[in-house]
């Protein structure tokens, strides 16, 4: 394949990973970002497999020594009249999950894309292809640019699938993800976590929590100097969003309640409703966090990756639920793959066809992936007071089957 002269629609994590592979490819790359300062303090903690952190050190995009922690047991957890405190465990899925900062990752990816290819400040606002093949876009200032090849990695409000598919709305799931971080230091004490990464269930709501350790702010993996980063899943029917979805300030909010922006009283009830169903442990992480904050889940699914010239990438194609932990591997298999696939052809048409129709079946076995733990751990919780080691990892293994190209599970 001819070198192209390739647009990047979006500066963040896919972004900055398609930017950094499609310019060692050989191809000419820039990257147009909206927004006009760095993207640090965006996301809490993140996590993704350990072989797809490892394929991306390989890879060079980051460092040999990028911070992060390895998850290597998730404990299903329940609160009974027995173990009030830590909960009843009667089942612990090995695993091996490399959990750090979403900032940390945007840094390290950031620091790989020269700036004279990254625009930030510049707000895309729509694209055409020409008749001899190549896209023109234009910007909210007037201003337009062409390229071979326009690929949107612009989030799940993507511009892109909407040129592309106008009529495809997101769909939103019936819940919300409440999150937090909460310095170790003002943990009751931190030997309960280790290294694992409980899934506690809510004893009389639907819904869970998620709660990992991930570097501190500094980088720093010593204990003591860690976070405890937590999620909540918590039912919040649609009809009740518009009342929901007010912040502090009496804006209404779409999407997402930035940190520190909730209502105190809405942060109290929800903090008032996780010492009701959690062990007391896990509930007191939750109420000593401060600047908590809150993301509606929606889910979307694309029936391709690309139209003509145009190509989606990460949460700006299908979008899968975040419990199934699979944002960063979904960005970065959209990316290698195309590489692939426009290394070995010559004809750039045929190249993103095959692309696209392997992107899409990826992103199907996610979306299966994420129906499944939806019912598991929303919708059809099974009750474990009562249940041991045996019942538990019976209904997990017929509940939840990870594709082959995907998994957190640890199968050693």
């Amino acid at each position: 394949m001819e070198q192209l002269d390739i647009v990047v629609v979006g500066g963040s994590i896919a972004g900055c990973s398609a930017a950094i592979l499609l310019g060692r490819a050989g191809h000419r790359v820039r990257v147009y970002e909206r927004s006009t300062g760095g993207l640090v303090g965006r996301g809490g903690g993140i996590g993704t497999p350990v072989p797809v952190l490892q394929s991306m050190i390989d890879q060079d995009i980051v460092d040999e020594d990028f911070p992060h922690l390895v998850g290597t047991s998730m404990p299903f957890i329940v609160r009974t009249p027995e173990h009030p405190r830590v909960g009843h465990v009667p089942w612990e899925m090995p695993m091996a999950l490399a959990a750090f900062h979403w900032s940390s990752l945007w840094n390290a990816l950031r620091s790989r894309v020269p700036d004279d290819a990254y625009h930030g400040g510049a707000r895309v606002t729509g694209a055409g292809e020409s008749a001899a093949g190549t896209v023109t876009l234009s910007f909210a200032d007037g201003a337009t640019t062409d390229a071979d090849l326009v690929v949107f990695a612009d989030g799940y409000q993507s511009l892109g699938r909407g040129l592309m598919f106008p009529d495809l709305d997101l769909r939103y799931r019936g819940y919300m993800l409440w999150r937090g971080l909460l310095p170790e230091a003002e943990l009751a004490e931190s030997d309960t976590l280790r290294a694992t990464v409980p899934r506690v269930s809510f004893t009389d709501a639907p819904g869970n929590l998620v709660v990992y350790f991930v570097p501190g702010q500094d980088g720093s993996l010593l204990p003591g100097e860690r976070l405890a980063n937590w999620a909540s899943y918590i039912v919040l029917p649609e009809s009740e969003l518009g009342e929901f979805m007010v912040d502090a300030t009496g804006a209404v909010r779409e999407g997402t309640i930035p940190p520190g922006e909730m209502r105190p009283e809405q942060e109290r009830r929800l903090k008032d409703m996780m010492a009701a169903n959690l062990p007391d442990y896990y509930a007191q992480i939750i109420d000593g966090t401060e600047r908590t904050y809150v993301q509606l889940i929606y889910t979307v699914r694309v029936p391709a990756y690309h139209r003509g010239r145009i190509c989606l990438i990460g949460d700006a194609g299908s979008v899968a639920q975040p419990f199934t932990g699979s944002g960063v591997f979904k960005g970065h298999s959209n990316i290698t793959g195309l590489i692939d696939a426009l290394a070995g052809q010559n004809d750039l048409d045929a190249a993103l066809d095959a692309w696209s129709a392997e992107q899409v079946a990826v992103s199907d076995r996610l979306l299966a992936l994420g129906e499944q733990m939806e019912r598991a751990f929303i919708w059809d919780s099974p009750d474990l007071t009562q249940a041991d080691a045996q019942a538990t990892e019976t209904w997990w293994r017929e509940a939840v089957t990870f594709p082959e190209d995907f998994t957190y599970e640890d199968a050693q």
